[in-house]
Parts: structure tokens; sequence; C-alpha cells
């Protein structure tokens, strides 16, 4: 079998597959009022799930490995392609958009690699390379990946450095094939390459997204509507730490930084703070086996962080910058999220394919779930009584009755499911 063969076939397999199971039931509407955006890092690929089916409705291209997600107030969602240094933006409101979502979910396996060329959203242009004697990596960089993100209309889809200075070993060459008017990393290096930007986050005012380059080591401010840079802030961290996420304090003074140690190491990762006003480290705060995420409580003034490479959650009291206690869950901690009301804290752990349930007065596990393997984000439903969780390992969608403690039903997704980003039109279209 051939290597282009068999890559088709890593496509084409498991997307005719959800195809095929969703001709069982109907969405209720199109495009869906209610549904979660699912990553595919493995794929380069988004997904669609109607919440009201379960079922897959849409497919769309994207970037080199993207991640983490957001949406805005305006229905603009942003995608974090952390493999080509680049965010991806598609506009929910757009007909367009859900016509080319639905068609591509048809016909991705059959167009995957047919030739194209880059649409107006790709400023730059691929330039062959007759040179016989060029490296793999040299002909990456002068030969425009064939791909349908290359090919997306600009009617409802942009694509916007992150960073826009490249290595300097690598300069002349980027400056020989004009690289520097190119919009992605992805536009000619098919290997995974750049910054590696993470982590994303609006400010209160959603004025701008902060994120963080793992390999660029610094924060990065972009203007929310023309995602050009603002600000970038360099990290003063030792080599062996890459940021993962920020957390703004909100008088937007300060900044809360999560570093993880080599991976591999088991070793203990920082949480930085820095001053926002003049880009200093006011304090570097020794943390768990790979901090991840920065979960405020309701007044801002607590920081829930999971270690991922252990069984343990930090509580940060932000005033005081520094851990002030922890919680014990399980191996693997990913995701969490708050039920202020009840003040539970719930905990998908991706080691042990369980979720949760801590109880934050008595800092004890209350409560069970076992899921598919490796869990990771976590949504409530409206009225709080469901809880949807992703499990990467078999690509599902496992629906918990949060109450019983029992999961209701699974729903197999594409593979390679990383993350999920709910949405909930239904009032908006009533």
């Amino acid at each position: 079998m051939s290597r282009a063969l068999a890559r088709q076939l890593i496509f084409r397999l498991p997307l005719l597959a959800l195809i095929n199971a969703a001709c069982g039931r109907t969405p209720s509407s199109y495009p869906p009022e209610h549904y979660l955006l699912i990553t595919h890092p493995a794929l380069n690929r988004i997904t669609i799930i109607d919440l009201s089916t379960n079922k897959l409705v849409g497919a769309l291209p994207t970037h080199k490995l993207p991640h983490d997600m957001l949406i805005s107030r305006e229905r603009v969602l942003y995608v974090v392609n952390s493999g080509s240094q680049c965010i991806s933006t598609y506009d929910l409101k757009s007909p367009e958009f859900w016509n080319y979502a639905r068609n591509f979910m048809n016909q991705d396996s059959a167009n995957l690699y047919a030739s194209r060329t880059p649409s107006a959203n790709m400023m730059g242009q691929g330039q062959p390379n007759n040179s016989k004697r060029a490296s793999g990596d040299t002909a990456a960089w002068t030969t425009l990946n064939r791909d349908p993100v290359q090919s997306l209309p600009v009617t409802f889809a942009h694509t916007y450095l992150t960073d826009t200075l490249f290595p300097e070993v690598a300069r002349s060459m980027h400056e020989k094939v004009n690289a520097f008017s190119h919009k992605a990393c992805y536009d000619c290096h098919d290997r995974s390459v750049g910054g590696r930007p993470f982590g994303p986050a609006f400010t209160n005012d959603s004025s701008a997204i902060v994120l963080v380059h793992l390999r660029g080591r610094n924060i990065t401010f972009l203007n929310s509507r023309t995602l050009s840079i603002q600000r970038q802030i360099p990290l003063t961290i030792p080599a062996q730490y890459s940021p993962i996420e920020a957390w703004i304090a909100p008088d937007q003074s300060s900044c809360f930084v999560t570093c993880r140690n080599e991976i591999g190491e088991s070793k203990p990762g920082l949480i930085l703070v820095v001053d926002l006003r003049d880009g200093k480290l006011l304090k570097t705060i020794t943390a768990g086996i790979y901090p991840w995420h920065l979960l405020a409580d309701p007044t801002s003034t607590k920081l829930y962080v999971n270690n991922f490479q252990s069984s343990r959650i930090s509580i940060v009291d932000v005033a005081k910058r520094a851990i002030v206690d922890s919680l014990i869950v399980q191996n693997g901690p990913a995701m969490m999220a708050l039920l202020p009301e009840r003040n539970l804290l719930v905990v998908s752990c991706f080691y042990t394919d369980r979720v949760l349930v801590v109880d934050l007065a008595t800092k004890k596990v209350e409560k069970t779930v076992e899921v598919d393997s490796n869990p990771t984000s976590l949504d409530f439903s409206s009225d709080g009584k469901i809880l949807y969780v992703l499990c990467g390992g078999e690509s599902s969608l496992n629906i918990i009755d949060f109450a019983a403690g029992t999961v209701r039903e699974k729903h197999k997704m594409l593979f390679g499911a990383y993350a999920f980003h709910p949405v909930d039109d239904r009032q908006s279209r009533q």
C-alpha cells in the first residue's frame, strides 16, 4: 500500500463511518442551534456535533495541530493551530460556513489530496522548487501544501500568524521564498513548526486575546478584531520550562502563567506572576508536575491549577501570590469545571478514565463516574442536569446524568478528538 493511500484511509474510514452512523437520525434543524465544535489535532480538522441528535453534522479543515478554541460574542470562532503558529477564524453566522461544513463532511475523503491553489486569504504564493539537491525541509518551505485549508472561502474563514518572527537559523530561507507574506507556517511546512501558540483567552473586555508561545516563550496579546499583535512579553525562565497558559487578574495589572518542565522528567513546574505594566517578573512559584489550566473562582481571589502529571490540584491565593492549599484527586487531572452554587469542583482524570466531583468544603471526592478513556473537556447543560465529557482515547462523547452519577449515553466521534467548545443559540433564534 502506498503512503498516500494509507494517509487517505486514515482520514476516510473514520469519517465515512460517522457519516453512515449519522444517517439514522435527521437533525431537527440546520444549522443546529445547540452544538459542539471539536478539534482533531492529528487530522487538522474541526467537526460539529448537533446536541439535539448527538450526530455529526459538519466538518472543516484547519491548519496544523488545532488545539484550543475561543468564540466571540459576535459568533466568530478562533482556532489556535499550535503546529503552524497561527489562528484560524470562522464566521459561525455565515450561511456559507454551514453549507461548506456539510459539503466538506461528505466530500472530505474524496478531495483530501487533490491539487489546489491558494485562495485570496492565503497571501503567499507557493513557489516551485527546481533544485534537485534541495533538502526535504527546503522543498516543504517552497511548495504550497496541497490541503483543503488552502482553499477555504474568504467569505467566512481567515488565517493570522500569532507571531511574525522566524527562527534566526531559518531567516535566510524564509526571506528567499517570501515566507513573510504567508499567514500560517502550514502553508509550506507539512510538519509541526513555529512558536507553538497555546492557551488562548479573552481579556476582560474581549478586546484582545492573550496566549502563550510554548517554544517562543512569551505572552502575546492580539487584537481580537484584527488579530494584529499588540504586545509581546518575553518570559525569562530557564530553558527547560515552557509556558502553557496565562490568566490575567481582574485589575489587568498582573498575569499568572503556568510553565511545565521538560516532558518525561516528572519534575515540578512553575507558576509565574508577571507585572503587565512593565513586563517584569514579580514572583516565581514552584508548582506541581506539569501545571496547566488556571481556573478562577467567581471572586477571582483563588485559582485552581491542575498538575497534569500528578494527582494534585493546587489552590493559589491571588493576593498572596502563593499556593495555599491543594486537592488530591486522581492521576492526570485534565480539565476542571466549577459549580460555585454547590461548592463543587468537577475534574476529568485523563489517566484513570474517571470524572470526579470534589466537595470544596471538605476537600474530599464525593462522587466518581467511570467514563471512556482519556477524558478531557467538560461542559454542563444549561439546567445543570447533564454533563458532557469528551474522551479522547475512543474519541467519544459521554453524556452523564449528573445527579445519578452515571453515563447515560456514549457517541462516537471522529478520530483524535482533543477539545470541544459548546455553542447554544436556542434563545437567540426564538
